[in-house]
């Protein structure tokens, strides 16, 4: 494994077990590189690529911040009061009329870097054994999804749905769930929407997000009415 994996396997299992709430800001980066045992350069590298990915928003003069940033550049007002509006079964609901698009999109769209991305997310998701793990590697996936749709607008909506996710309150709706079980049928799920993706199926793409968002809007709330 090269060294610049090992560096970004470091920050991805900080972010995984620090319990950071969305918008949460990280620690400076001359601590956090002095935790994670890593130079400042090669710390900078990794926070790169995971602002890419979506996972965590950098602003100048202000730190590094979790989850996807608040407002998109050019844009004047700030999309974190929506928090205080919304909950999260809109939250859920917003997400079902949004990404089956975005994955039908990808399905046209996605390069051969995007597919990549997906397939590494797979492959980690299946040694996750606790929630906060997979929270970080299901936002990866489902945003490089949404990258990969090629529609800057809509990358846009993705993320401010994204902002609004409370990771407290969709944290205490998990505890009954069992672990093991949801896991393991959300990675199936997953597998089936990058299938399709590769197969290059924008029907079956589709298909199988809604499917998947249902299954976990249906875990977190029951049937709805």
């Amino acid at each position: 494994m090269r060294q610049s994996e090992r560096d970004l396997g470091r920050i991805r299992d900080y972010l995984q077990h620090a319990s950071l709430a969305q918008q949460d800001r990280l620690p400076p980066e001359r601590e956090l590189a002095v935790q994670l045992g890593l130079t400042r350069n090669r710390l900078r590298t990794g926070l790169k690529k995971l602002a890419h990915e979506g996972l965590i928003w950098r602003h100048v003069g202000k730190g590094t911040f979790f989850g996807p940033r608040l407002r998109p550049a050019g844009i004047p007002f700030p999309i974190d009061p929506m928090q205080d509006l919304t909950n999260p079964r809109e939250v859920m609901t917003a997400r079902m009329a949004l990404e089956p698009s975005l994955a039908r999109l990808a399905a046209h769209h996605a390069t051969g870097r995007d597919l990549a991305d997906m397939e590494a997310c797979l492959h980690q998701s299946w040694s996750v054994k606790d929630w906060n793990g997979w929270e970080l590697l299901d936002c990866r996936l489902h945003r490089t999804i949404a990258r990969a749709a090629g529609n800057a607008l809509m990358l846009v909506m993705f993320d401010t749905v994204q902002a609004n996710r409370n990771k407290e309150v969709i944290g205490r709706l998990r505890e009954p769930i069992a672990l093991a079980t949801a896991l393991q049928r959300a990675s199936r799920e997953h597998v089936a929407i990058v299938q399709a993706l590769r197969d290059r199926d924008a029907e079956t793409a589709e298909a199988a997000m809604r499917s998947h968002l249902r299954a976990v809007d249906r875990s977190l709330f029951g049937e709805r009415d």
